[in-house]
C-alpha cells in the first residue's frame, strides 16, 4: 500500500488491512467549507497524540480517529451518528474488517458525542476521549485558535453572536464542574491543570464580551 504521508509514524498494525480509498475518503471529508476547527488540522493534532499513547487496538482507534467528525454541521445533534454510519460503509467497501470490528469503530465515534458514558470507560474508549479533547490542555495560543475556530463554525451559520456566546458558556462551565477533565491519569498529569486554565481564562473573555470577531 502506499501509505499516505499522515500515517507516518504509525506502526502497520493500525492500518493494515484497509485499502487505499479508505484513507482518502477519510482525508477528503474534511475539505468541505466552514470547517474552522473541526477540519484536517483537527485530526492531524489527533494523530500527533496517537502516536504517543498505547492502546490495545490500534486500528479501530486509529479508525476512529479519522472518521469520528467527517460529517460534521453546526448546531446538528447526529453528527457522531453519522460519522460513524459513514465509517461503517467506508470500511465495508474499503477494509477487510469484520462486522465486529467496524462496530467498534462505530462505537468509539459515537461516544466522542458526549464524552460522558454509562458505564466505566474501557482504555481504548479512554484513550480516545482524551486525544479528542487534548486541544482543551494545549497552549494559550493553540487554544484560542480552537475556541475561535469553533466561533466561527457557529456564527453565524447555526446561531447568533449571542446564542453561541450563551451556549458556549454553558458548555464550559459543565466542563469545569467535572471532577476530571480527562479520563486517563497520563492527560490528567500532563494536560489537566492547563485545561482548567484555558477555560476559565475563555470564560473571563466571554462574560466580558471580550471574544474575537472571526
Amino acid at each position: 500500500m502506499n501509505r499516505p504521508d499522515f500515517l507516518q509514524g504509525i506502526a502497520p498494525a493500525a492500518y493494515n488491512g484497509c485499502d487505499d480509498a479508505l484513507f482518502r475518503i477519510a482525508r477528503d471529508a474534511y475539505d468541505s467549507p466552514g470547517r474552522h476547527y473541526h477540519g484536517w488540522s483537527h485530526i492531524e493534532a489527533c494523530l500527533n497524540q496517537f502516536k504517543e499513547v498505547q492502546v490495545d487496538r490500534p486500528r479501530t482507534v486509529l479508525l476512529a480517529i479519522l472518521f469520528h467528525d467527517a460529517i460534521y454541521v453546526p448546531g446538528r445533534r447526529d453528527n457522531e451518528e453519522r460519522s460513524a454510519q459513514l465509517a461503517v460503509d467506508t470500511l465495508v467497501a474499503h477494509s477487510r474488517l469484520d462486522a465486529d470490528e467496524r462496530e467498534e469503530v462505530a462505537q468509539l465515534i459515537r461516544l466522542t458525542a458526549s464524552h460522558h458514558a454509562p458505564r466505566t470507560l474501557l482504555h481504548d474508549e479512554a484513550a480516545l476521549l482524551d486525544i479528542d479533547l487534548s486541544v482543551l490542555g494545549a497552549d494559550e495560543a493553540t487554544y484560542r485558535a480552537y475556541a475561535d475556530g469553533v466561533r466561527r463554525e457557529f456564527v453565524p451559520a447555526a446561531v447568533t453572536s449571542e446564542a453561541f456566546t450563551a451556549g458556549r458558556s454553558r458548555f464550559l462551565h459543565g466542563l469545569l464542574a467535572q471532577e476530571h477533565l480527562f479520563a486517563t491519569a497520563r492527560m490528567r498529569a500532563r494536560r489537566e491543570a492547563a485545561a482548567r486554565r484555558n477555560i476559565e481564562h475563555e470564560l473571563q473573555e466571554l462574560a466580558g464580551g471580550e471574544v474575537s470577531a472571526g
